[in-house]
Formats: C-alpha cells, structure tokens, sequence
C-alpha cells in the first residue's frame, strides 16, 4: 500500500502554528500561576490562550484562532473582565498525588524513583499550596522505602515487616501469585494469569490458596482456549483470503504490501523463539502466527484435563509447615527439635530455596542440627 506524500506533507504541516510561527512559551508567575485558559473581554469576546509577555498596561496574548491556527493579540488589562488561569504546581500535583498508594512488591529503586518525583515538585514549586500534602506523600514513601530496605514487603496492600515476612515467607509469596491471577483474570488479562499460574503451579502446590484458586484458572483457560480456537479455526481461511487479495492489485502494491506482511511474520517468528528459548510455558499467541495459536490451544486443552482430573487436596500446608519450622528455630528450641522440624520441612517437598532459608536460620541460631542417622 502507498502514502500519497501529498496527504502526509498536508497533516505534518498542520500540527504546525498558521505561517510557520512557533508557539511562544507562557508567562509564569512566581507562585507557579500560569496565565492560561479564557480571558473574557468587555466587549463579550472570549480568547482562548496564554499570556506570553506583559507589555505595560497590557497582555500579549496568543490564543487560538481557528483550529491548528494561532495569533498574537495584545489587550489593555483594564479590558479583560476575567481570567480563568491555571497553575501549574496543581497540574503537577495531580501525578504526585498517584504515587500513592503504592502498589505491591515495590522496591528500593521504585521507591527512589518516586521519592525523587516529589523532591522535583518541592524545587520546581517551593510556594505551592500542595507542598502540605505532598509532605505526607514524601513521609509514606520514605516510611515504606526504609521497611522494604529491612526486608520488608508489600502484599496485598499492607506493608509487611521484615521479620514477619521472612517467617512466613512460603505464603506470602504463593499469595502474591495467587493476588495476581486474580487480578489478571478480572482485567481480562489471560495470558498474565496464566503465567502466574505456571509460577503457582510449579512451586507452590502445597499452599493454601493453591486450591482456592483453581476455579479461577479454569475459567481463565476456558475463555483463553475459545479466543485461541476461534483464531485458530478461521486462520488458513484468512490466509487464503490474503493471498486471493494480493492477486488483485498491481504488481507495486502487492509487493509492498507482501514485504510488509513477510516482516511482520518475521518479527512474529523471532518473538516466539525466543519466547520457546526462555522457556515460557505460555508463549504469547498471535492472529497471523499458526504455530503459537496451536501451542496455545493444546495446552489450554492439556491444563483444563489435568485440572479436571487433579487429585485431591494436599494432605500438607506447605505455609503451616515453614512457618512452625521457622517458629521452631527461633525458639528455644533443642537441636532436636530443630532437626525434626526441617525433617518435616524436606518430607513436605518445599522449594529448595524455602529450605536453605530454614536450614541458614538454623544454623545462625546457634543450636545446630544433630547430623542424620
């Protein structure tokens, strides 16, 4: 397909102001006030713009003229009724006031990068009336920064101390997942959820919320494998039909528009390579690339009957089990009683990783494990 260069010359040109005029930077007043918006005049005019510059008596405004369109008026001020001005510190604001509250599992740096946004908007508006509630923001950012650089954690929209996540680690991080197929499901975000899942499903079968959440997933693989399947059946109808339009246009239109369709297929295939090379259970399935609509759709249909016929919940609470064993070790526990309780934790088959904080909690508690017999 061709661009007339005509049309496009016409709609660059056009985000442009009226004879090649740039448009001037507005007036600030020194407690952040810009004057900008409407000044009604006596005569019942009403200007659209900006105060670029005063000139004596006078405002030198540049206002809208007609669409994509600007001139440059200057207006005695005894003849502007009103102005309907807008300050830029309240502009500004309105993304400082978004910083909170924040979302779960942030960290240090997220923490940075926002502590420095509201740092800016103190320095670019040390007057602001907003610098009292901006303040408060700063003191919640800080307050959370300083939990999650002990260790702490937000889950679920509670900052959760150090100590206390660390001693119920397992559940809380299968809960994160958990918190986020949810969510995704809710958005209407398949994949999202679904990849969670695989996260959930690979570590975390023994936890809580493992079962919980099963009727969610299912749902979400029924509505992912219809989008796929409805993809898949129509695709080499589609396909057909691309090729069929193709014959019909000129020989430069259509091969432009094979060059076009081949880079697309291109881009589509390395994304899916790499998406196999990373080992992503749920490769992301497009409308024009066959192969990954039919992974999608076969192991949408594998994971709705291994779910279907899954076995019955979990005779162990892996987050129980963590839990009383890290209770165990930071008691006043024997070596003993230490050595059964990471015995429970290797029987209950949790992640290695869960493990090796249980066994170096153990071993800096200063009664170590009895060797095994």
């Amino acid at each position: 397909m061709k661009f007339p260069l005509i049309a496009s010359s016409l709609i660059f040109l056009s985000a442009f102001p009226f004879a090649g005029q740039a448009s001037a930077v507005p007036l600030t007043l020194k407690d952040g006030t810009v004057l900008k918006g409407d000044f009604v005049l006596k005569d019942g005019t009403v200007l659209k713009g900006e105060v670029i510059r005063m000139q004596g008596d006078a405002y030198v405004i540049e206002y809208q003229w007609k669409p994509n369109i600007k001139d440059i008026k200057t207006v005695p001020k005894k003849d502007v009724v009103r102005i309907v001005s807008e300050k830029l510190d309240e502009k500004a604001f309105l993304e400082i006031v978004k910083l909170t509250p924040t979302p779960d599992l942030l960290t240090v740096d997220d923490y940075k990068q926002r502590l420095l946004a509201v740092k800016t908007f103190c320095t670019r508006f040390p007057k602001s009336a907003k610098l009292k509630e901006v303040a408060a923001i700063s003191q919640t950012l800080t307050e959370e920064s300083a939990e999650v650089a002990a260790g702490g954690r937000k889950i679920q929209g509670s900052m959760i101390k150090g100590a206390d996540y660390r001693a119920n680690a397992f559940d809380l991080d299968a809960r994160v997942l958990d918190a986020k197929i949810r969510g995704a499901a809710k958005s209407s975000q398949w994949l999202v959820a679904l990849r969670a899942f695989a996260d959930l499903d690979k570590e975390y079968q023994s936890a809580a919320c493992y079962r919980e959440v099963l009727p969610v997933v299912v749902k979400v693989l029924q509505e992912f494998r219809a989008q796929v399947a409805a993809s898949l059946a129509t695709f080499d109808a589609r396909m057909e039909k691309q090729t069929s339009d193709l014959e019909k246009m000129s020989q430069p239109e259509r091969e432009d528009i094979r060059r076009a369709l081949d880079e697309q297929l291109a881009k589509l295939e390395k994304s899916y390579q790499r998406e196999k090379k990373s080992q992503q259970v749920w490769v992301t399935p497009h409308a024009n690339h066959k192969q990954s609509l039919e992974d999608g759709n076969s192991l949408a249909e594998a994971e709705l009957q291994r779910l279907s016929t899954a076995a019955e919940p979990a005779t162990v609470d892996g987050g129980k089990i963590f839990r009383d064993a890290w209770k165990v070790i930071h008691s006043e526990a024997d070596a003993e009683a230490m050595d059964k309780a990471l015995a429970e934790a290797e029987a209950a088959a949790l992640p290695a990783r869960y493990l090796k904080e249980l066994q170096d909690a153990a071993a800096a508690s200063g009664a170590k494990p009895s060797e095994e017999k």
